[in-house]
């Protein structure tokens, strides 16, 4: 199997028709599509395309549209791959199969408003926790402007264990956001690179704690460090923005148990969803 056959692409799909019953049993009856990267091997993208086609019309789900499609070394060249594309890759080469990761789902107007997120709060379905999550965040965007969210918000997980809400980069060197809220009460907070988990053991605030980094990293307050070796991700590491403009760490993800990298990293990110000053 050449690895120089490895494709990836992020597909939209939605179901044939409002009333599939596979999508339903999936996604229930608030998502009109969804997003989701696929990996897979084939000769040319228009193979990788008709694999992709094949594979979702088992469900009557369709590809609506494909973006980013593109070999998987050339975005290994570009960066790292995140832990889970690295994952995706590996079972890709153990298998031949087609990878599907995470789907992300937006609702039937396709851009999250404050409004539709409020409304999701009051799903019973939820937990406290859940609600309250959906209900500062329906806030927050009240209060900032994010021009470089793509295409609102993908939500999904009401009514089971966990409550997933991902924010989109419009840029693609950029880094998505995804939040998980679980009823067992933890919040973990994913930058692709990375994750930072929430949870009672952190302190009686720590809800409060969550949000905080989530409002952060809408706008710039929460950097990402990456340290590679050549396109395997070793280390990661997020620290947050103090009031007296200093940087302070966070979380780390390790790759191995090592001690916390002593060398410069390859990669420094912003989380950020708003232009920097004086730009955009």
């Amino acid at each position: 199997m050449s690895r120089d056959r490895f494709w990836i692409t992020l597909v939209d799909v939605i179901p044939d028709t409002p009333d599939n019953q596979d999508w339903l049993e999936y996604f229930g009856d608030r998502a009109a599509g969804g997003f989701v990267h696929v990996m897979g091997m084939a000769r040319s993208p228009a193979g990788l395309q008709e694999a992709i086609t094949a594979e979702l019309a088992r469900h009557r789900w369709v590809p609506r549209a494909f973006d980013d499609l593109e070999l998987l070394t050339d975005l290994k060249a570009r960066e790292p791959l995140s832990q889970a594309f690295e994952e995706m890759e590996a079972e890709l080469l153990r298998s031949g199969e087609l990878q599907f990761g995470r789907f992300f789902l937006y609702p039937s107007k396709e851009l999250a408003t404050t409004d539709w997120l409020a409304r999701e709060a009051e799903d019973p379905r939820l937990s406290f926790t859940q609600s309250t999550v959906l209900n500062n965040l329906s806030g927050m965007f009240r209060q900032l402007s994010l021009p470089r969210l793509d295409e609102g918000i993908g939500l999904t997980g009401q009514g089971r264990d966990v409550l997933e809400i991902h924010f989109p980069h419009r840029e693609e060197t950029e880094l998505d956001l995804t939040i998980q809220v679980r009823v067992d009460e933890e919040i973990t907070v994913d930058y692709e690179y990375g994750h930072v988990h929430f949870n009672p053991g952190v302190g009686e605030d720590w809800v409060s704690q969550a949000l905080d980094f989530v409002y952060g990293a809408l706008q710039g307050g929460v950097k990402v460090e990456i340290w590679a070796t050549g396109d395997k991700l070793e280390k990661s590491r997020a620290s947050i923005l103090l009031d007296n403009g200093e940087w302070y760490p966070l979380a780390l993800w390790s790759a191995t148990p090592d001690p916390p990298p002593t060398a410069e990293p390859q990669v420094v990110k912003l989380l950020s969803f708003t232009y920097p000053e004086g730009s955009g």
